[in-house]
């Protein structure tokens, strides 16, 4: 029964905590787009406070939007959830 209650707590907690946008940004997205997502990409454009990160975001990770950058942004998006993606779109939206 304890053991029961404390696998529970661990998956309750995990979902209440749910993708942290901001340690996901730093592993996927600074690197080109800089730690404040003011850094004009290889694209030429800086994403901070973009309201729209979340269509573009799941249409790169669809492969459905994009140009040039398509097939990068695909790749860096592999593996993401959706959740992952509003989280990161979420946290593009606070960068100002």
């Amino acid at each position: 029964m304890v053991k029961r209650v404390l696998i529970l707590s661990v998956l309750s907690a995990s979902v209440l905590m749910g993708a942290d946008g901001a340690k996901l940004f730093g592993a996927k997205c600074a690197e080109c787009h800089g730690a404040n997502g003011k850094e004009a990409s290889i694209a030429g454009k800086a994403i901070a406070g973009d309201a729209a990160a979340l269509t573009k975001l799941t249409g790169y990770k669809a492969g459905t939007f994009g140009g040039d950058q398509k097939a990068t942004m695909q790749a860096s998006l592999d593996g993401l959830s959706d959740d992952d993606l509003k989280a990161l779109a979420a946290h593009v939206a606070t960068l100002k």
